[in-house]
């Protein structure tokens, strides 16, 4: 009955492929000893290959004597070991996981390069349905989202887990039916771990209520998983039209856009900027992307969050969330002569020529040229980053603004502020090179010199 199961699951989710090298990671416990005989009993039919590996963590007595369990276990069915001991201070890189997380990382960094040293393309773990319903019980006691409801995945390169849909009862029954042998963790009772408490106490007590209550909370598991799929789908169908700048550690959202969409989309949305900022959701609750969500809903045009690991900023239309850690762009400038100059970062080339009276005057047919009026400017010029308090006169308004309105105004994106080159004198700005000329430099009836301004990208 669990041959079948797990030859139904193994296709299902089409967890190998003919010619696949599988490494089987076996602690020694029934389900990693029932793993490897069920995958050794179908290797022919799938044509595929086996390789055992063991980790010993010691941090328990008995760990010493479940390697050698496993050493005997592979040699007497004929197939290759990997097998390590950790050192403590191996253990001691992953301690920021916690003392369980850091046994995990531990054994995931072990088992990936011992894979990749034979060329495996699948690691074959021994989770069961039951472990399924206790991680799943524990994320939900801890607050977790649609994504955490999904469980254990059945198939994550390079890991799978054929034994995923089995339970324990029926991992027992077949053990003893095939008189195999195993070793038995005495940690796996201790109350002092949260998944004990979960395996002993809460689910029983589950399962007076309803005896399919397992049953009843992979159901459930499923189900997320189908919600959380339509939920990556409609992010990834709106989201080029809600970003409007993306970069490494940052990135800039549309307030106007994202408030026409209902509030359970916006906090998909604010969530999913979040990961990619962050590059992970570790430690943002429900209650930060809720806080965020009120923050930008709110009537205020601008407010700031701290959540962890970034901070959430609201100006005007835009939303912008960065980084914690991410330093501030350093101010930059340089001198401009009449001629050409190099400007080397942002890569940016300036061309000034002054003309004489009684050239025709000329009006710019594109963003990167302009003309004003050469007696109206303080000469020397520099071109330079924009500064805290930065005014500025547009052609056409004839009333000094703030320069960051403008920009806000003329759809530059946030992070691109910083890097757009201001043309300047020793008064003011003349020109925000490819956005607007001032106006008060503006060539008039009574202008005698033009100066011509001529800016190129570089790549």
């Amino acid at each position: 009955m669990l041959l079948k199961r797990v030859r139904a699951t193994i296709d299902e989710y089409r967890m190998l492929s003919p010619g696949t090298t599988i490494l089987v990671a076996v602690s020694g416990g029934i389900d990693s000893v029932v793993l490897l005989d069920l995958l050794q009993r179908i290797a022919a039919d799938y044509e595929v290959s086996l390789h055992v590996a063991h980790l010993d963590h010691g941090l328990r007595r008995s760990s010493s004597g479940d390697a050698r369990f496993v050493e005997r276990l592979a040699e007497g069915r004929g197939l290759p070991l990997r097998a390590s001991r950790l050192d403590p201070e191996s253990l001691a890189a992953h301690r920021a996981h916690g003392a369980e997380g850091a046994a995990r990382a531990a054994r995931s960094a072990f088992l990936e390069s011992a894979a990749a040293e034979i060329g495996a393309e699948r690691i074959a773990l021994g989770h069961t349905a039951n472990d399924q319903v206790e991680t799943i019980l524990h994320r939900l006691a801890r607050g977790t989202g649609t994504t955490g409801l999904r469980g254990i995945p059945s198939v994550r390169p390079p890991y799978i887990r054929p034994l995923i849909e089995a339970t324990r009862r029926e991992i027992l029954e077949y053990a003893r039916a095939r008189e195999l042998a195993w070793r038995v963790d005495p940690s796996n009772v201790d109350p002092s771990f949260a998944r004990n408490r979960i395996r002993h106490r809460v689910v029983p007590e589950l399962e007076r209520i309803n005896p399919r209550a397992g049953e009843a909370i992979r159901r459930g598991a499923r189900l997320a998983a189908e919600a959380d799929e339509a939920s990556r789908f409609l992010i990834a169908t709106l989201w080029e039209g809600v970003c409007s700048d993306e970069g490494e550690g940052r990135l800039a959202l549309r307030r106007d856009v994202l408030s026409t969409y209902p509030h359970a989309v916006q906090k998909l949305l604010l969530r999913e900027g979040a990961r990619r900022v962050r590059g992970d959701l570790a430690g943002i609750e429900h209650d930060h992307v809720e806080a965020g969500s009120r923050l930008i809903a709110g009537g205020a045009s601008h407010g700031k969050l701290s959540l962890p690991g970034l901070h959430l900023r609201v100006q005007a239309d835009e939303i912008l969330l960065a980084r914690a850690d991410e330093t501030p762009p350093e101010a930059w400038s340089y001198p401009v002569d009449l001629g050409e100059t190099v400007v080397p970062d942002p890569p940016l080339t300036i061309h000034l020529a002054i003309a004489g009276e009684g050239d025709p005057r000329t009006v710019a047919t594109d963003r990167w040229t302009e003309f004003a009026d050469a007696d109206r400017i303080a000469f020397p010029l520099v071109v330079r980053s924009r500064r805290e308090g930065d005014r500025f006169t547009p052609l056409g308004l004839g009333t000094n603004v703030k320069l960051k309105d403008l920009l806000i105004n003329e759809r530059v994106p946030y992070y691109d502020r910083d890097r757009v080159p201001l043309l300047c004198d020793r008064e003011k700005i003349v020109w925000v090179v490819g956005v607007r000329l001032s106006d008060e430099v503006r060539i008039t009836d009574a202008t005698r010199r033009v100066l011509t301004m001529r800016a190129r990208e570089r790549a």
